[in-house]
């Protein structure tokens, strides 16, 4: 668990400087500024970029298997009244995120999130790093649907997350960031866009919540309130968050006409994301999660 740390209250932008609003002052953190936070990264070579990009077929993609971490509990049903996630046609910033675990092929969830160098995107570091090492072959396929890839699959160049999460596995920390290579000379967030990081929301807030459950060939989301569960843990309540859904986006302001809005959180955390379909937990974003994502962009 995290202990000892500021809490961020807020962010905003000033004259080019991004102000991240600390209790008694703020933070200015200047575009470039190193993370103070130490990383674990894993950088993929150009063959073994090459590689993945030849290993997942079409057959491949469609037979990976959802990650373990999130609603991989039985589907029950609470008495009290849930909504329940439906299809919808997905947006151009969220997508599959596959990686091989030494044995088999899974996927999770991620978002593409603003970022200087316009190639990160967003999940949950269990996703990324397990007891097996930092995951194989990892790539993103935009608004995957039903088999459709109409943007692409996009090849990992960097995986990144916090030390802390390498070292103990701290629920707190469990988010990371893949940088992509480029395709055709353009970067993932010159295609397709990016959410915004918001951090220091608070407990209580509207999100929508989207992913790819255990079918895994079309996306979901579900509107609702967030809620504290611990400290630095906060909860969603909404029926189908299965399996493949560790790293989905929790958006703010979700402008469906882009497909876009302010993330402040991803499905991981306490239990991984959750042992049921119908909880989910994502760790409270702060300075950590920022902080990663300066030294993930520095080293892309």
């Amino acid at each position: 668990m995290r202990t000892g740390r500021t809490r961020l209250l807020g962010s905003g932008v000033v004259a080019g400087t991004v102000v991240l609003v600390v209790a008694g002052g703020a933070l200015a953190l200047r575009g470039g500024a190193t993370a103070s936070a130490a990383v674990e990264s894993y950088r993929v070579g150009t063959s073994g970029a090459s590689d993945t990009a030849s290993y997942w077929t079409s057959g491949r993609i469609a037979a990976a298997t959802p990650d373990v971490g999130a609603g991989t509990g039985t589907a029950l049903r609470q008495a009290r009244a849930l909504g329940s996630a439906q299809i919808f046609a997905g947006s151009p910033v969220l997508g599959i995120l596959l990686y091989n675990d030494g044995k088999t092929d899974h996927y999770c969830t991620g978002s593409v999130i603003n970022s200087q160098k316009r190639d990160l995107v967003l999940t949950a570091a269990h996703c990324l790093y397990s007891s097996g090492g930092f995951r194989r072959n990892v790539a993103f396929v935009p608004k995957y649907y039903g088999g459709k890839e109409p943007y692409g699959l996009w090849t990992a160049k960097v995986l990144v997350v916090d030390h802390r999460w390498k070292s103990s596995y701290d629920m707190d920390l469990d988010f990371g960031f893949v940088a992509l290579n480029s395709r055709g000379g353009k970067q993932i967030g010159d295609v397709v866009g990016s959410n915004q990081l918001w951090i220091g929301q608070g407990y209580r807030k509207w999100v929508d919540v989207m992913g790819y459950p255990s079918s895994g060939s079309r996306p979901i989301f579900c509107g609702g309130w967030t809620k504290k569960k611990f400290t630095y843990q906060i909860e969603f309540d909404c029926h189908g968050y299965y399996g493949g859904t560790s790293g989905s986006p929790w958006v703010v302001g979700y402008d469906a006409k882009t497909g876009t809005g302010g993330v402040m959180g991803v499905i991981g955390g306490y239990q991984r994301g959750g042992n049921s379909e119908y909880i989910s937990y994502s760790p409270v974003f702060d300075k950590d999660v920022w902080n990663l994502r300066i030294a993930a962009n520095a080293k892309a």
